[in-house]
């Protein structure tokens, strides 16, 4: 008789076979895919050609038109609405590049501020010099799908200053996203000044059912009255928050950044007071004690309906009402407590109107602060996507490399809202685990890529 222990082995190595060779296949495939789309794109490409060969007949410019009309119809982009619309569809077409996991096209700052620094829109060269830190300011960073867009006016009209947002879409709504772009600056002065808009939608995904652009009529209050979309539900595509941090801060031109998700709202005037401690401490000089340290802003959520806490006397007041408590209070008290809310609320040093550091924390698992910091700190890791670990692998890479925690008093960020169980897509726990497991991967990573540091995430 075979014995049983041997049989458990073969079975176990049969599986494991089996899961690597489905692996393999699936790259294989993701390959065959891209260089396939590779080909059409280019057969499309060569049929306009002749007659771009007879001299004198067309401009250069005149071929990336058609190039660019091409890969247009390609992506789904649809026809223009407008001459604002197309101009936008046009760069989305030029501009856009395939990401690292060849499942996204990446389109980084298509729009961006009139008030910001001034590059030239005519083309994708040079893109990689059109961004990057030129100034001592601070942008705000965030990312949103199409449905969690109308956030952006309240929170740019609370921030003051700039703000790059990279939007997620599918294919069937790239045309409605662009519209709300070209609404967003027309109704919104500070939006046309300060933000830069990049896009993000899926090589392959669901057109259908098509969602049909607002007309350029539309009222300012009524631009995303038909946009609400269940959170992380995108037809099998997985959202890719990371993707979206780095696309959104690579379209930075300051050398300071935060990085908030959109339904948050900095303290009133941060971007001012901090923009004046960075100056005033040199804090972007080469030589900077500070090139290593992230300066935390204490996190809280307030009950909904009541209105967004100006100073850190009004926060307090709402304390002990009951109208605010501690960012992920009743789902993950352990994700935030490591920002010392009691000595951070007992502290009444700053003034209203500035900011400084106070205090500086040790980062312990599973700790993940919202923070101000460089733009030059280490990128998300795009691997994860949909809900759990996405932020906290970033600021577990921060500790690892050496990075301060600076808790910075007067300033903090709110969320509106109560976090609650039960409110939640019905696949968060199961993409929480899957996650989970590629945490602990990514832990392993870290002990390789910085093997001279003694620090570890746990």
């Amino acid at each position: 008789m075979f014995p049983r222990f041997l049989s458990s082995i073969v079975s176990w190595r049969s599986v494991a076979i089996l899961a690597f060779i489905a692996c393999l296949l699936q790259v294989t495939n993701l390959v065959l895919s891209w260089q396939l789309r590779q080909r059409e794109l280019l057969a499309s490409e060569a049929a306009s050609a002749p007659a771009a060969e007879i001299p004198g007949s067309i401009s250069r410019a005149g071929i990336r038109r058609q190039h660019a009309a091409i890969r247009r119809r390609d992506y789904h982009l649809g026809k223009k609405l407008s001459d604002d619309h197309e101009a936008i569809l046009s760069r989305i077409a030029r501009w856009s590049v395939l990401d690292s996991s060849g499942e996204f096209r990446v389109s980084v700052g298509i729009l961006r501020g009139t008030g910001l620094d001034s590059s030239s829109d005519d083309g994708p060269e040079g893109r990689e010099e059109l961004f990057g830190p030129t100034s001592q300011g601070l942008t705000l960073v965030t990312q949103c799908s199409f449905g969690q867009l109308h956030h952006l006016p309240h929170l740019a009209s609370h921030w003051q200053g700039p703000v790059s947002v990279a939007v997620f879409a599918l294919s069937g709504e790239v045309q409605a996203v662009v519209q709300a772009f070209h609404l967003l600056r027309r109704c919104y002065p500070n939006i046309k000044e300060n933000v830069t808009f990049s896009l993000i939608f899926p090589l392959n995904s669901p057109t259908s059912p098509h969602l049909t652009p607002t007309s350029d009529t539309t009222p300012c209050d009524k631009i995303f009255s038909d946009t609400y979309q269940a959170n992380y539900d995108f037809k099998g595509i997985q959202y890719p928050n990371n993707l979206l941090r780095n696309t959104a801060k690579k379209a930075t031109t300051t050398g300071l950044m935060v990085v908030i998700d959109i339904d948050m709202v900095p303290s009133e005037g941060l971007h001012e007071a901090f923009s004046r401690y960075a100056k005033n401490n040199n804090i972007l000089d080469e030589n900077s004690s500070e090139e290593k340290t992230v300066w935390i802003l204490p996190a809280y959520e307030i009950k909904e309906g009541t209105a967004i806490p100006k100073t850190k006397q009004d926060l307090l007041k709402m304390r002990e009402k009951g109208t605010a408590r501690p960012f992920y209070q009743e789902l993950c008290l352990k994700c935030q407590k490591y920002t010392d809310y009691a000595a951070w609320e007992k502290s009444a040093k700053g003034k209203q109107g500035s900011v400084e550091a106070l205090y500086e924390v040790l980062w312990q698992d599973p700790y993940e602060p919202f923070y101000i910091s460089r733009v030059n700190v280490p990128s998300y890791d795009e691997r994860f996507r949909q809900y759990g670990f996405n932020r906290i692998s970033q600021v577990c890479e921060l500790h690892v490399a050496g990075y301060r925690f600076s808790v910075l008093d007067s300033a903090f960020v709110v969320h509106q809202g109560f976090k609650i169980s039960g409110t939640f897509h019905n696949s968060k726990d199961m993409e929480q685990e899957k996650n989970r497991v590629l945490f602990r991967q990514f832990k392993g990573e870290l002990k390789e890529k910085y093997p001279e540091s003694s620090r570890r995430c746990y």
